[in-house]
């Protein structure tokens, strides 16, 4: 064989052995990579709606669900490739089945080829308005938008499902009839410091104050002093989550975290705190009041009613501006704005939620100003949120103790493994345990026959608190309205060991406008029921019985009719078929101790009906779903 001839079969041995590499090296160990991308070509994965996980209260009662829900889907080609009459016809089958609460529509419809289901989840709220602005809302995707849904997004909103589908050589999507859906594993459920029965009564009742006085709206807090736990957070007016679409912007915030105001004479109660504190004043100091006006530093400050001299406790109990000026006086004025700025105003209470707004304190060298520091004393030229005033007057009352407030309880992951545990965090100590004790009495005074917060007195228990009214400063103008006032009150009880402290402001109430008047008896309403609920014991004997219902008016609660021996006494009523939340409300009369479990109606009660009842029995009451026929609620709408 000649040398070229040698040369040529090298070469084709060579090619025929580059070939056959190549081909082994496709078909056998690139197999994998041509698949991969082969299926990137022909296959596509479309991501459904997570299943977010569930919010709960503080006794596990169910505040947000994910229910699962049919999505009705349609391949447009396949439906091109049809007869036009059988086009036709699978249009008015998805429209019926679209529109229709019948699943056997659905069913004929994704017999259709073209016309397919799958099932996605849909959040639902099932207490409605209940607890609407703190819970927040979800978009179309299940996306947390306000409220816990939106702060707590990245844990309850799961990860997304996959829905496995094909493409033609058009690039069009093509869903088999069986197709697999790569499941998700749920998102964490969020337990909350909220109970869902206290929630209820501060919201009624911050609704009934704000429907009597006609206000443009409201906020209610009820928390623990000594943890910091926020037991209801309620702002009216509300929404319905389940349709945030219809509610205005301002129904859909949390108020209490949003929106800041004066505090007017609620101040007061800080100025004195840090008056005492410091050692500027004492519980027998007197202030001479000028008889309801006083010329300071170029100004006229009044008082509304006319006092001559009064002591620094009865400057707080009959709220006198000219005596906290006075008072105010007596303390050196940077320590006074640490004070301030100690109790939390100015800054975020650093509370779960987003949205929190700082408020508004004067700057150090405004504060130098004695005439900005005599009106910020009582309450003007700053600015606080509800949740900053709870949060200060909680420590003012708890020992001297600044307690970050805190709405989660506990964070579960699917598997039920707490991830979280929210706590009791004491941030720093602002008053000694004397001075606080101190505070106490003198705020117990307020409710007392001649103080300003008489409607806040509660039968069975000492409370204090301190009212408060101040002047809206007008948009616009920057000058305080003649006619719109924030009237507000805080208070906690019991006076020596407070358990409950509870704040209610109204906003912009019409004809009344006091604090005294306007938020006081919805504090009262607020505090009997919750501490009769949580089965906080009297710390005052109880002579009088409640008034019986008349048995003819709607709603009446049945009362079982006893010997002469026991007139005066108080008598449990029957509470069968009633719920919860009136439950809860009718017992609120009683001094006793309320044990509830179950949910629906009351079906069982111990005592029984028309037994006697003495202050701190223990009264137990269970609760069952109500057997409701299809046939009754078949042709309800909505309401």
């Amino acid at each position: 064989m000649t040398p070229r001839a040698r040369i040529i079969l090298g070469g084709l041995l060579s090619l025929y052995v580059l070939v056959v590499f190549r081909a082994f090296h496709i078909q056998v160990l690139g197999m994998k990579g041509i698949r991969e991308r082969g299926a990137k070509q022909y296959c596509t994965n479309i991501p459904l709606i997570p299943k977010r996980g569930l919010i709960l209260d503080r006794t596990g009662s169910e505040l947000a669900v994910s229910i699962a829900t049919k999505s009705v889907f349609v391949q447009a080609g396949k439906l091109r490739q049809m007869p036009s009459t059988a086009a036709d016809e699978a249009v008015r089958e998805v429209r019926t089945a679209m529109a229709a609460i019948d699943p056997d529509s659905r069913g004929r419809a994704s017999a259709i080829d073209g016309i397919g289901t799958v099932e996605e989840p849909k959040r639902f709220y099932p207490n409605r308005e209940l607890a609407a602005s703190l819970l927040g809302f979800t978009n179309l995707d299940c996306e947390g938008m306000e409220g816990i849904e939106l702060s707590l997004n990245k844990y309850l909103r799961g990860e997304r499902a996959l829905l496995a589908c094909e493409r033609d050589a058009r690039g069009r999507i093509i869903v088999p009839a069986s197709t697999p859906v790569e499941a998700n594993p749920n998102g964490h459920s969020v337990a909350l410091t909220i109970d869902r029965n206290i929630q209820h009564i501060a919201e009624t009742e911050l609704q009934a104050s704000v429907s009597k006085y006609n206000a443009r709206g409201g906020m209610a807090l009820v928390l623990s002093p000594k943890t910091g736990e926020i037991l209801a957070m309620a702002t009216a007016p509300s929404f319905n989550p389940n349709a945030p679409a219809g509610a205005p912007a301002e129904a859909r915030k949390n108020r209490s975290l949003t929106d800041s105001f004066e505090p007017g004479s609620t101040f007061k109660v800080f100025t004195l705190a840090s008056a005492l504190e410091m050692g500027a004043v004492g519980m027998e100091d007197r202030f001479f009041c000028e008889n309801g006006s006083y010329r300071y530093a170029g100004r006229v400050i009044h008082d509304t009613h006319r006092y001559g001299w009064l002591t620094a406790p009865d400057v707080i109990k009959f709220s006198s501006n000219i005596g906290i000026t006075k008072i105010n006086d007596r303390m050196d004025g940077d320590r006074f704005y640490d004070m301030i700025r100690a109790f939390g105003f100015g800054s975020r209470t650093g509370i779960e939620l987003q949205g929190e707004v700082p408020g508004l304190s004067p700057s150090r060298s405004g504060f130098q100003s004695r005439i900005r520091r005599a009106t910020v004393s009582f309450g003007q030229g700053i600015s606080v949120t509800p949740l900053q005033l709870a949060a200060g007057m909680a420590a003012v009352v708890n020992g001297g103790k600044v307690m970050k407030p805190y709405v989660v309880r506990e964070i579960r992951d699917p598997e039920g493994k707490t991830v979280f545990r929210g706590e009791p965090r004491e941030l720093r100590r602002v008053l000694s345990p004397g001075t606080s004790s101190r505070m106490r009495e003198i705020l117990g005074r307020v409710v007392q026959e001649d103080g300003t917060g008489t409607q806040a007195r509660i039968k069975g228990f000492l409370v204090g608190g301190k009212t408060g009214t101040a002047q809206k400063v007008e948009h616009g103008t920057g000058r305080y309205s003649a006619s719109k006032r924030t009237a507000s009150f805080v208070g906690f009880l019991p006076l020596q060991d407070p358990e409950l402290l509870i704040l209610v402001v109204i906003d912009e109430p019409r004809g009344q406008v006091y604090g005294g008047v306007v938020a006081a008896p919805a504090f009262n309403q607020i505090a009997v029921k919750t501490a009769y609920y949580l089965g906080i014991q009297p710390t005052e004997a109880i002579a009088a019985s409640p008034r019986r219902p008349d048995v003819a008016s709607p709603g009446a609660v049945r009362v079982t009719s006893v010997s002469t021996a026991t007139t005066g006494a108080m008598i449990m009523p029957d509470l069968a078929g009633l719920s919860m939340g009136r439950v809860v409300d009718l017992m609120g009369r009683y001094s006793v101790k309320l044990s509830l479990s179950g949910s629906g109606v009351a079906r069982s009660q111990t005592p029984a009906p028309g037994a006697v009842l003495v202050p701190g029995t223990e009264c137990t009451v269970k609760f069952a779903a109500e057997a409701v026929s299809v046939a009754a609620t078949a042709g309800k709408g909505k309401r």
